[in-house]
């Protein structure tokens, strides 16, 4: 059995679950996600109490993926997510307006970035800016497409990055003997 998943994810103040049919409704204060549930997998609300079961073993990795989505919707619709993405590169910097961050990193156009609804930038300097959500797989999916604008290449590691991500710097090459 997932040690996870068999413990109760609990709601804070503030915090509806519904459960109806193959659908978890989560319900916050920074918004509202849902959640589908696969077959074989039962979601039951106990006061302030969401339990996973699985119906048999065959369902047992589901359990845990399940668990983890409610957990993840309960905690992003009370205190929501952020990620803080860095650009890395001479010259470069980013400016947050509304819901479009414009990119100036080494193309010979300035790249408009529109941000999908349920995300929101802002900005700490012209190098970093902040992205922020209640919807944590959206945030994630958001910060892959930023970073793809400008990968970080293996060399001299510039690009846009996540703050802390861990990058591993390529030697040169060895001058020929």
């Amino acid at each position: 059995m997932s040690r996870l998943a068999s413990k109760p994810v609990v709601c804070g103040a503030g915090v509806a679950v519904t459960v109806g049919g193959t659908l978890v409704k989560v319900k916050g204060p920074k918004g509202e996600l849902a959640v589908t549930i696969p077959n074989g997998i039962e979601v039951k609300v106990e006061g302030s109490d969401v339990h996973v079961k699985r119906r048999d073993d065959s369902c047992k990795p589901l359990q845990g993926l399940v668990w983890s989505l409610v957990r993840n919707a309960v905690v992003g619709v009370s205190t929501g997510y952020s990620r803080k993405i860095e650009i890395v590169g001479k010259g470069w910097r980013s400016a947050v307006k509304g819901n479009v961050i414009n990119l100036q990193v080494g193309h010979s156009h300035p790249v408009d970035f529109k941000l999908p609804d349920g995300v929101s930038a802002t900005q700490e300097n012209p190098g970093n800016f902040t992205l922020f959500s209640h919807d944590k797989q959206l945030l994630g999916q958001t910060c892959a497409n930023i970073q793809a604008v400008r990968p970080v290449e293996p060399y001299k590691l510039k690009g846009i990055r996540l703050q802390g991500q861990v990058l591993r710097q390529k030697a040169r090459k060895a001058a020929g003997v």
